[in-house]
């Protein structure tokens, strides 16, 4: 019977498998380029991961009726990365619209696999290129705007058109004055076809970010090759012959306006400009003393990912903010340069209740409205719970109390009535336990007196003038700390460090590194206090580049601090009780 559940066991398993593995099987789709116009071609890549499915669409047609299919073909290949087999398979569409629009492929179910809607966007016709005869090889180049601010970004596309076959083909770099110059990807290779001629085209774009004021120059570009001569008229024996060309743009001038005297700073020409920030979990429970981490972002249009603003958090009693190093990402598409600033933030509750985290605001210039606007991230309330600890002492306070007020209860039930004839009897036996107290009194003095007596004819070895109570307890766990901190082991340290304080009283009731921050600032130790908050930045910082941050952290000063740290009670004061050897006796 065991045998035959284990077996109903396994083909269950083996099924989920299987279903887990189709479900996830996807049909993915892809164009070459973003900035597509009608009568051009493009090339749409659509890749499944099944060979089933490879052969079940083989004859499905699922591209809109108003593209045309120019060609369709199969690919199917294997490729090794880094160890692991990986198959490639699926079809490459070359794809043509005459007219301008939005074109969508509906949600493809082929096999076991699917795919999402997927949106092909035409933009009008670029330009007219002419007739053929006049139309061999023509040399194009556009401009986005006229005008720009300083730092603006301003686009430029260079188009070469032929209807012949040419070799030894070059193009000058392009030139421009007192500017950034970014080529946006690769040059792009495609079809233009127009009055029933086809040209051959090579697109080459870029985004130009001027760097001061006055009049920006790009200088003529320059395209040569070799084509052969039209042969016609000609005989058909006679042999073609070939032909240099060389073509140049025009000199541009462009106006970059200086910054408006009204914009605030950072300066920020941008399309747009966005802040985002996500917990992680999303679902965050906040405790005082543990860490929370939160994702964010900046997002720019139309921006270097070097012209991102640094974004200061403003300072929040009951929060501390430990910043991780950002990670910065530009992006391709029909709008130029898009830019992002990564990083992760470790935010650290010192108090219970609600917090409020301030909003965020960065200022910037939307170049299309031409006006001031703020990227803003919201402010949010977080509501934090007591840490373990805190939630243990509070519920040790609220027990102990009422044990001992229903021990006193019980005692006081419990104790008998003593009658008048038992008068007699107790006093008797007070008398007897009063001068047996006065004998064990004159003992305790006389062997008091004997001790001053002979502390001041023999001097007592030193054994440190620190009070139990303000010494620093070195078991294992701080011992253990402390070494870390000389290996310059930063996480190490800091588990050590909280273990410690976790499981040691100390008059201050501190429990965790961010509480021990704060009692060295109070108590006046700002150089213990520097050297912790550069501990939890070295293990709150790791997660971008976790071997920097590791090897950078130097933690001798660290051990050093921690080796003659003292607490110092809360009860101490000028008229507090010296030690048992203390010379003032």
């Amino acid at each position: 019977m065991k045998y035959k559940q284990s077996i109903i066991q396994l083909i269950s398993m083996l099924l989920l498998t299987l279903a887990a593995s189709t479900a996830s099987a996807k049909i993915t789709l892809a164009l070459d380029r973003t900035d597509i116009h009608a009568n051009e071609t493009f090339h749409l890549r659509v890749q499944v991961e099944e060979s089933s499915t490879l052969s079940a669409g083989a004859s499905k047609n699922f591209i809109p009726e108003a593209i045309t299919i120019r060609s369709r073909q199969e690919f199917n290949s294997s490729v090794i990365i880094n160890g692991q087999y990986n198959a490639q398979m699926g079809w490459d569409f070359e794809l043509l619209a005459k007219e301008p629009g939005i074109y969508t492929i509906p949600a493809l179910s082929i096999g076991n696999e699917h795919s999402e809607p997927f949106t092909i966007r035409i933009m009008p016709q670029q330009d007219d290129i002419g007739d053929a005869a006049n139309a061999k090889i023509k040399l194009r180049a556009k401009l986005s705007d006229e005008e720009v601010y300083v730092q603006q970004q301003l686009m430029f596309t260079l188009r070469i058109y032929r209807s012949v076959v040419a070799r030894n083909q070059k193009i000058t770099p392009i030139r421009v004055s007192n500017a950034l110059v970014e080529q946006l990807g690769d040059n792009k290779t495609f079809d233009v076809v127009q009055n029933g001629n086809n040209f051959r085209v090579v697109e080459q774009r870029y985004a130009i970010f001027p760097q001061q004021s006055g009049e920006m120059v790009i200088e003529p570009i320059t395209y040569s090759a070799t084509v052969l001569e039209d042969s016609s008229g000609r005989s058909p024996w006679q042999r073609s012959q070939l032909k240099p060309i060389s073509l140049s743009t025009q000199k541009y001038t462009i106006k970059v306006k200086p910054k408006p005297q009204n914009a605030d700073e950072p300066w920020l020409p941008a399309s747009n400009l966005e802040l985002e920030a996500e917990w992680q979990p999303k679902n965050q429970t906040f405790r005082v003393g543990d860490p929370a981490n939160l994702d964010f972002i900046i997002k720019g249009t139309g921006l270097l990912k070097t012209q991102l603003p640094t974004v200061s958090f403003p300072d929040q009693e009951g929060i501390t903010i430990y910043r991780d190093t950002p990670q910065y990402h530009q992006r391709i598409n029909r709008f130029g340069v898009n830019s992002y600033h990564f990083e992760k933030i470790a935010i650290i509750p010192n108090q219970a209740g609600e917090l409020t985290i301030p909003e965020v605001r960065v200022p910037w210039w939307n170049v299309k409205t031409d006006q001031q606007e703020y990227a803003v991230l919201p402010a949010q309330t977080i509501k934090v719970e007591q840490s373990s600890q805190q939630i243990a002492d509070n519920k040790a306070q609220t027990v102990i109390p009422e044990a001992q007020q229903k021990a006193m209860q019980q005692k006081d039930t419990a104790t008998p009535t003593v009658s008048s004839n038992d008068t007699g009897t107790s006093s008797r036996s007070a008398t007897y336990w009063q001068y047996t107290s006065y004998g064990l009194f004159l003992l305790w003095l006389l062997t008091l007196l004997l001790l001053i007596k002979r502390r001041n004819k023999t001097p007592a070895k030193n054994v440190g003038s620190d009070e139990p109570n303000q010494q620093f307890n070195h078991n294992s766990k701080l011992k253990d700390a402390i070494s870390a901190a000389k290996s310059n082991n930063a996480k190490a340290t800091a588990q050590h460090l909280t273990s410690w304080l976790k499981n040691q009283a100390n008059p201050a009731s501190v429990n965790n590194i961010t509480q021990l921050i704060q009692y060295c600032h109070s108590e006046h130790q700002p150089e213990l206090a520097e050297e912790l908050a550069n501990l939890q930045q070295a293990c709150y910082s790791k997660s971008a580049n976790q071997s920097h941050s590791q090897h950078s952290w130097q933690g001798q000063r660290l051990a050093q601090y921690l080796s003659t740290f003292k607490w110092t009670s809360q009860n101490q004061s000028a008229n507090s009780l010296p030690g048992l050897y203390d010379k003032r006796l």
